[in-house]
Formats: C-alpha cells, structure tokens, sequence
C-alpha cells in the first residue's frame, strides 16, 4: 500500500505529524549536491530514543536516555520508523537545504563559535546528548551538525548509503554543510542516527 504523507492527510492528524517539524521552502537557490525542488517539512530534532520505542518497541542504543539520539540503527530501521509516522527519510537535497538554511557558509553557523551549536569530538565527552541542547540553525533545526550522523534516502556513488551531519565523535572538519560520508544500510553504529522528513 501506498505510505500516507503529510500532504495526503487532513485536519488534527496532518498537524500530527508535522508537530515539532520546521517547514523548508524550496526557493530558488539550488546547491550541486541538491535534486529537489519542492518545500517540505523537516524534523526539529533528530528521533529520541523515546519516540523510537514508542514506534519500534526497542531499543539498541548504546548510550541511554530518552531524550538522547537513537543511535545503532539501521537504514532500514530509520526508513520503517519514518514511514511509520507518515514520514520518510529525507533525500541528500533535502537535508543539505535544510542544514544550511540560506547560508553558503562551509558550518551553517558562520564564524561563530561552533561549541554552541554543535556536540563534537572536542566537547561532547565521547557520548551522545539530549537533543536540543544546542542552539538551531536560522531555520530553527537542531543538531545537524553533530551528536550522531543522520541517514538519508540517498544512494552514494561509492554504494551504500548518504549519511550527513558528522557526530560526537568526530572532528568539526566532518561537521561541514557539504561533508557527506556513505555506509551499506545493513550497519548500525552508535553514532549513527536519523530525523525523518514529510511532503
């Protein structure tokens, strides 16, 4: 059966799905590893491993908290939890527009000082952290940059998977808008996570 989105719903249930999602505008301006062109709807935060159980009813996450990141999940997992909430996972397009938010900038945070908008490996302890701890982009997103990488839809060219945003254990180098990395769906890392996107 075909997966409902946003779009097809109506009323109190399409306010339902879009609670606590930012809506990105397509606009004009296109980046090269962009192939979209619609707006869409992002998630303000990346899945708790609260709103994961509540779905999935598990829960492998290496480091535990409810409002942490859920982290060692597969691609597939984050697509069925996505899809579940009427959701799906966002093309690379999509969530390279929404991480910049207007900025052509390399961090989506300009010269500012990157502490305050982004758990990395030179501040986050070599854990994850509740969501929203930091401060959102212009758009009013948070932790694109860091805490733990996100899957997209996207195929790479290498094979595998796009997974974009660098984590709490890397180097703000990975946190670039434009830093992609690639791994096969079937892998699950505790520094992988995911955020879903609706139409």
């Amino acid at each position: 059966p075909a997966i409902a989105t946003a779009s097809d719903l109506s009323g109190q249930k399409s306010e339902k799905i879009t609670k606590n999602m930012v809506w990105v505008d397509s606009g004009k301006r296109q980046f090269e590893s962009q192939k979209m062109q619609k707006s869409f709807w992002i998630d303000r935060f990346e899945v708790t491993q609260k709103e994961f159980v509540a779905v999935m009813g598990n829960n492998q996450s290496f480091f535990k908290g409810d409002d942490h990141p859920v982290e060692k999940v597969t691609w597939y997992d984050a697509k069925i939890f996505c899809e579940k909430m009427g959701k799906r996972l966002p093309i690379e397009g999509e969530w390279e527009k929404a991480v910049r938010a207007g900025s052509s900038s390399s961090f989506y945070w300009g010269n500012e000082n990157p502490d305050a908008y982004s758990w990395h490996k030179g501040n986050a302890n070599k854990k994850t952290h509740p969501v929203g701890s930091k401060k959102p982009n212009a758009l009013g997103v948070y932790d694109m940059a860091g805490n733990v990488w996100e899957w997209t839809f996207s195929n790479h060219e290498s094979g595998g998977k796009v997974v974009r945003g660098g984590s709490w254990r890397n180097g703000l180098s990975s946190l670039k808008a434009s830093h992609r990395i690639n791994s096969l769906p079937i892998h699950k890392f505790h520094y992988v996570g995911f955020r879903c996107v609706a139409d």
